[in-house]
């Protein structure tokens, strides 16, 4: 089972991510005119960090963290809903 340092840590890079992905598709979209290079990758990150968190969330069973982690995936899956339909 994961530490809660471990979660928190998990936690920090999938907002990094998701930061950078919401960036990358302004810029894809403003400044690159649909140049995905970047883009392609972050959409590649979220979908390994969805199955990490997956993971995670399956491993933590009912532990205070579940609804933090819970919460992280919702975050993911809009930001990937968002890179689908921006670009």
């Amino acid at each position: 089972m994961p530490t809660d340092d471990q979660i928190e840590e998990f936690l920090t890079r999938i907002q990094s991510t998701v930061d950078q992905a919401l960036t990358e598709l302004i810029e894809v979209k403003i400044i690159r005119e649909n140049d995905p290079t970047e883009f392609a990758f972050l959409q590649n990150e979220l979908y390994e960090l969805e199955t990490e968190l997956d993971s995670l969330i399956q491993d933590i069973g009912t532990s205070s963290e579940h609804s933090k982690l819970t919460e992280a995936k919702r975050r993911l899956n809009e930001i990937q809903e968002v890179m689908i339909k921006g670009i």
